[in-house]
């Protein structure tokens, strides 16, 4: 590193063309008149701007342009998901972003996220599990993501959590899926976690409170086993015999559940019935886990 050489003495105070000129500022400096002596480039730029007013008719006119820019790019280029005869997102056609019931901000699914986060040139810096709880009966996480500029300087940073008392982890499929032992859903409750918190530190960084709230959207599997028969119900199952229990309203499902529940006399006869019944409400739930096609 090149010395600084020191300040003249007991002479007329040098201006910057006067102390370049007689050897007084070292490359990679400028020279501070008011002090008198040579000072680092960067921090010469820094405190300039620090001491500069705010210059609030420069700043409005800015903050207007780009959120035109936002709002342009949510109509031209995120995608809206298809709605059920309810106004709730369909299964798989949750795309970027969707409506909430009754509610006027917009819901932003992982997929928005990301492209939401590729205008702003936005990447993930860290993700970090900062607790989790981990048993046979419960697992939890909470998860900070930190995202980062194309200059890998921090924008924004959100925290989310997960846990198996979520809706999605109590279904019966679930628990077939996971064996009854939560600890194997760590790898999901994690990722779940981690996508909510991405979701968040976009719309914080990018400052999109005002247009989206966070929600989840998890890739579907690309490659889906066949479907089997749907199921109906039995021959013997009064006026609804043979039906498709797809095609059953929510109503007489939750009473027929109801009624395999506390009523049949042979509850082990119409499990089967009951497991269909609960499966096909699962499905229907707008914040359902099953295939993580929909947010939750």
């Amino acid at each position: 590193m090149t010395a600084t050489k020191p300040k003249p003495e007991g002479r007329e105070r040098l201006t910057a063309a006067e102390a370049q000129a007689q050897g007084h500022v070292p490359p990679g400096h400028v020279w501070d008149e008011a002090e008198q002596q040579a000072v680092p480039r960067g921090t010469a730029i820094e405190v300039a701007q620090l001491e500069r007013p705010l210059e609030l008719a420069t700043h409005l006119a800015v903050w207007k342009r780009n959120r035109a820019t936002l709002v342009a790019f949510v109509r031209d280029y995120l995608e809206e998901a298809s709605y059920d005869a309810k106004g709730y997102p369909v299964a798989g056609q949750v795309r970027d972003f969707y409506n909430i019931p009754g509610a006027q901000t917009k819901a932003l699914t992982k997929r928005g996220g990301e492209k939401l986060a590729n205008l702003f040139r936005f990447g993930k810096a860290t993700t970090d599990v900062v607790d989790k709880t981990e048993t046979k009966e419960y697992v939890s996480a909470t998860v900070q993501v930190t995202l980062a500029d194309q200059y890998r300087r921090p924008v924004g940073s959100a925290v989310s959590s997960c846990s198996t008392a979520e809706g999605g982890f109590a279904s019966e499929r679930a628990k077939k899926k996971y064996g009854g032992d939560y600890r194997a859903a760590l790898n999901d409750v994690v990722a779940r976690a981690a996508k909510r918190a991405f979701v968040q530190a976009v719309i914080v960084a990018a400052a999109a409170d005002e247009v989206f709230t966070a929600a989840e959207d998890v890739e579907p599997n690309p490659e889906p086993p066949a479907p089997g028969p749907k199921p109906r119900f039995p021959e013997n199952f009064g006026n609804l015999s043979g039906k498709l229990i797809a095609e059953t309203d929510a109503q007489t499902l939750l009473t027929v559940a109801n009624w395999c529940r506390t009523t049949a006399k042979n509850p082990q006869a119409v499990a089967p019935i009951l497991e269909a019944v609960e499966e096909e409400l699962e499905r229907r739930r707008p914040d359902a886990a099953e295939g993580d096609e929909l947010p939750f």
